[in-house]
C-alpha cells in the first residue's frame, strides 16, 4: 500500500513539475509575441503620427477631451508611450478588452487632453512588466496622433488591491499606467504629473 501511495506521489509530483514548465514556457512565448506585434506597430504608428517630422506640438488643453485616433491594420490607435528609463515604446490603442490588451498598451479612459489618461497593459516583460521599477522624477512620455508630445514626472509608484479601482479611475493625475502583478493579486500603478 505505502508503495503505490508513493508511486502516486511521485506522478502527481513529475505532473505538477512539467505542468509548471509548461506554464513558464506558454508565458514566456506569449510575452515575445506580444513582444514582437508590439514592435511592428509602434512603427506604424509613429509614422502615422501628423507633424512626426515637424518639431513636436505643444499640447493644448481644451475641453474637447476626445483624442484623435488612426486605424491600423484594424485597430483604433491614439498614439504612442516612451518610457526612457526601462526602453519600452508601445503604442496605446484607443479602447482595451482582454484580446487588445494582450497586443498592446490600452488607453482605459480619460484623455492627455483632459489630464485624466489611464492606460493598461499586461505584465509582459515587453509591455508594463517593468512598471515596478519606476521611481519618483523617471520621464514617461505619451504622442498622440496629432503628434503633440505629452511630457509626465513619475510622482509615485504604488501596489494596490483590484478593488481600488477608484484610486486608479479618479486618482487626480494627469497620467496613470497600471497592470497586474504576476499571479494577479495586485496591481502596480505609476501616478504621473505633467511636466
Amino acid at each position: 500500500m505505502q508503495k503505490i501511495s508513493g508511486k502516486c506521489a511521485v506522478l502527481l509530483g513529475t505532473a505538477l513539475i512539467l505542468s509548471a514548465l509548461f506554464l513558464t514556457v506558454y508565458n514566456k512565448t506569449e510575452d515575445q509575441q506580444a513582444g514582437r506585434e508590439a514592435a511592428q506597430i509602434v512603427e506604424k504608428v509613429i509614422q502615422n503620427t501628423e507633424n512626426n517630422e515637424n518639431e513636436p506640438l505643444e499640447p493644448v488643453q481644451t475641453a474637447d477631451t476626445q483624442m484623435p485616433e488612426v486605424e491600423i491594420d484594424g485597430y483604433s490607435y491614439v498614439g504612442y508611450l516612451s518610457i526612457p528609463v526601462i526602453g519600452v515604446e508601445l503604442p496605446v490603442m484607443a479602447e482595451w478588452d482582454y484580446t487588445r490588451l494582450k497586443k498592446v498598451p490600452c488607453r482605459q479612459l480619460g484623455s492627455s487632453c483632459a489630464d485624466d489618461l489611464v492606460i493598461a497593459a499586461h505584465n509582459y516583460r515587453s509591455h508594463f512588466g517593468r512598471l515596478k521599477e519606476l521611481e519618483a522624477g523617471d520621464e514617461v512620455i505619451f504622442t498622440d496622433m496629432d503628434g503633440i508630445v505629452n511630457t509626465y514626472e513619475v510622482d509615485m509608484v504604488q501596489v494596490v488591491s483590484p478593488d481600488q479601482t477608484e484610486m486608479v479611475e479618479n486618482s487626480g493625475y494627469a497620467l496613470v499606467l497600471y497592470t497586474c502583478t504576476y499571479g494577479g493579486k495586485s496591481r502596480v500603478c505609476v501616478f504621473c504629473v505633467r511636466e
